[in-house]
């Protein structure tokens, strides 16, 4: 093996470290990695996949897309330039080829905005907990819209007081279909993590517990199923988050995977500017409620997801990063 050869395997291996940091449904971690001759491709892992929550595979193409935004930072981090093609078999089986592929086509100077994305990505984490009540400075989100922007997709925040009611109408039934669905919940428990050495999955110090029903007037989705919460609430009045959702015109494979990466930019972006954030995702998960929520928006394009967003409480501790898998699970040479 030449010093080329590993300077390349390296740096690939830098960059799937980086991607195998974004979220991911359930903490699912649904992708692989392979390097090719001229390019790295990313595939989903549909052994990965949630076949009651996310049947059709579009929270999976979601958490790929947060992935593949991490990775493509992480190509700029290096001064080199990614060249991103999506399904690039012509296809959008999940099983049929690569989700996207990364060329390297140049050298250019990592810019200042993508290294604090990046650097964001070691701190990004999704937060359950309440926030402060105080709402996000305009400048903040503005930052987030545009952010959605920059991937393709759009950001609207729920400030109308009508569509904040349809909204948590429509994620509270959701959330009581899901929690009354016996696959559903058999599901989240195996995904659900107890012992301190595992790679994937919800792991206890991430859920939380309350001795009361909690009050929100956004259902936060429970992820309590098996022994005791890792972090306990004490409730402090009924939270009024904001609420942002995440959109495309249209509703293809390619759309949630840019989806995906607009997703993570703004959560990156509301990161790298102190805002703490957490996904309502119950009203998505179901193809009913989704439907119906796109109609109380106006029928403006396809929501891909809902995110709770606020400033932390000021004496809110770090939160602990969730387990990853490792490199040598998820990337492979040809």
């Amino acid at each position: 093996m030449t010093s080329t050869d590993t300077l390349l395997r390296d740096l690939a291996r830098r960059i799937v470290e980086a991607a195998g940091l974004a979220p991911s449904i359930h903490n699912t971690q649904p992708w692989r990695w392979r390097v090719g001759e001229y390019d790295l491709a990313l595939f989903a892992d549909t052994s990965r996949q949630l076949h009651i929550a996310d049947p059709d595979g579009r929270q999976l193409l979601l958490s790929c897309g947060a992935a593949l935004l991490h990775a493509r930072l992480a190509v700029r981090a290096a001064g080199l330039v990614p060249d991103v093609t999506l399904f690039p078999s012509g296809g959008d089986d999940l099983d049929a080829g690569p989700l996207a592929t990364i060329r390297i086509t140049g050298g250019q100077p990592a810019d200042p905005q993508d290294e604090a994305l990046l650097a964001a990505t070691h701190h990004r984490h999704t937060d359950r907990r309440p926030f402060d009540p105080r709402p996000l400075e305009p400048e903040h989100l503005r930052a987030l819209r545009l952010a959605a922007e920059a991937e393709g997709a759009w950001l609207v925040s729920l400030d109308d007081t009508d569509l904040r009611i349809d909204t948590s109408v429509l994620i509270a039934r959701a959330d009581w279909l899901e929690n009354h669905d016996p696959a559903y919940r058999t599901e989240l428990e195996s995904w659900s993590r107890a012992t301190p050495d595992a790679e994937d999955g919800i792991p206890r110090d991430v859920v939380i517990g309350s001795d009361q029903p909690r009050q929100s007037e956004f259902a936060i989705r429970d992820f309590n199923v098996v022994g005791e919460p890792g972090l306990h609430l004490e409730q402090t009045g009924v939270e009024r988050p904001g609420v942002l959702l995440i959109g495309t015109d249209a509703d293809t494979a390619a759309e949630r995977l840019r989806a995906g990466q607009a997703m993570e930019r703004v959560l990156l972006t509301a990161t790298a500017r102190g805002i703490a954030t957490s996904p309502l995702g119950q009203a998505v998960d179901l193809d009913v409620t989704r439907e119906l929520l796109r109609h109380s928006v106006g029928g403006l394009g396809h929501i891909q997801m809902i995110i709770r967003v606020g400033y932390p409480l000021p004496d809110a501790e770090p939160l602990k990063a969730t387990p990853r898998r490792s490199v040598n699970d998820i990337l492979r040479f040809e």
